[in-house]
């Protein structure tokens, strides 16, 4: 079982922090993750009993855990069945959390419910906190109480390009082609296909790519906004800094990677950047923000292991 929200962090290594006793909050991952994506929405809706019985198994393995069900207060429909299946002498309860992106990042969860930070060399247990997707509560649940592995995940297949927009329970290592046939099919004019979210998910060149666990949708479009749009120079107008949920500066950030400057980007706090997408969104030059920190964050990375290198050596 791996976290069912994106990143597939192996789930038996987060539930084996090393500080076991010493963490106080589980939370559950109520939040879609990204817009369009609606899986973790209907899984609470349809299988809250049985997330509500695998966080009670998962607090076994945390004994000093109050487990913590992170949901925007647009699912209000989903709070009330979580909440019915909650009993009084169950250690748990729900957060009602403001509806934004990216409210379900892991780092802005954490903040949001225990107002405690972590950074990019923390793990959430440094913060006494293990944070898991409802989706991977519904996958603990088949395989202690079903003796199911996990051989399928649900997905969302949306877009103004699909015939038939739904969320499906899809079989591992089928192709996405045949999800997209049992939805009717995409609509002549597909220009954009994106796995994953429209923030941080990447665009298919086709669609004979087998479903993975971390495969969370197929969206499709008739029209590519980003193609469409040609970058301008920065204005400097501030917006991007106003949305950056780690409290960055995008707009100096993307300057330094112009550069190639990548020690002044790790300086900066590039290393920092949770590839949100929001700077990329608002810029109103249009400028590839998101797409700069990533190759500013994999040049400091292919840095540091030359000089680990040499250091073995």
């Amino acid at each position: 079982i791996v976290g069912l929200g994106g990143a597939g962090f192996p789930t038996a290594v987060k539930l084996s922090p090393k500080n076991a006793d010493e963490v106080d909050t589980l939370i559950i991952n109520g939040c879609e993750c990204e817009p369009y994506l609606t899986v973790d929405y209907r899984i609470m809706l349809e299988k809250g009993e049985q997330i509500v019985k695998a966080v009670r198994q998962v607090q076994r393995i945390l004994p000093n855990a109050k487990a913590v069900f992170g949901i925007e207060d647009n699912k209000n429909d989903s709070i009330k069945v979580i909440k019915g299946f909650i009993k009084p002498d169950d250690n748990m309860d729900i957060c009602e959390l403001k509806t934004k992106y990216p409210q379900g990042g892991e780092r802005s969860l954490i903040y949001a419910v225990t107002g405690r930070k972590i950074n990019s060399k923390m793990l959430p247990a440094d913060a006494k906190c293990v944070v898991l997707n409802s989706s991977t509560c519904f996958a603990i649940y088949n395989a202690l109480y079903e003796n199911i592995p996990l051989i399928y995940r649900y997905m969302t297949v949306t877009g103004d390009g699909v015939n038939q927009c739904n969320n499906f329970k899809v079989p591992l290592g089928c192709s996405h082609q045949y999800v997209a046939e049992k939805c009717g099919g995409l609509k002549d004019g597909v220009v954009k296909i994106i796995s994953g979210g429209p923030m941080t998910g990447f665009a298919m060149s086709n669609l004979d790519v087998p479903v993975q666990k971390t495969s969370a949708s197929i969206l499709a479009f008739t029209e590519d906004d980003v193609a469409s749009v040609e970058a301008t120079n920065c204005i400097h107008c501030g917006r991007c800094v106003s949305v950056c949920p780690s409290n960055l500066v995008p707009q100096m950030l993307a300057k330094t990677v112009k550069r190639n400057n990548y020690s002044a980007f790790e300086d900066m706090g590039g290393m920092e950047c949770v590839q949100c997408g929001c700077c990329s969104y608002i810029c109103p030059a249009r400028i590839p923000l998101t797409h700069l920190f990533n190759v500013g964050k994999a040049e400091v990375r292919k840095e540091s292991n030359k000089q680990k290198s040499k250091g073995v050596n």
